[in-house]
């Protein structure tokens, strides 16, 4: 799912969508809170989880929606995002 391979995804990836999703709030703000990171590290990472489902859209100064409503579901999206990167046999 998403346009950007599992590879490419920054390493912080998987411990910012269980954030988001714990939280039910997608925004960059508490990425970097949370994470203690920087303006640009948490908006790339906000883009990749848009990308990857996890998140909804920009929606102004609003925090964006969160598409998973639990961590199960999203260890569930995660699994398939990266079954689908890789090659079938």
């Amino acid at each position: 799912m998403g346009d950007i391979a599992a590879e490419e995804r920054d390493s912080m990836f998987h411990e910012a969508a269980r954030i988001l999703v714990l939280h039910q709030q997608g925004s960059t703000s508490l990425l970097q809170r949370k994470l203690k990171l920087g303006y640009n590290r948490a908006g790339r990472l906000v883009d990749q989880l848009e990308a990857a489902g996890v998140i909804g859209p920009f929606e102004g100064s609003k925090a964006r929606k969160v598409l998973v409503p639990d961590e199960a579901s999203l260890e569930q999206l995660l699994r398939g995002s990266s079954s689908d990167d890789m090659p079938s046999t």
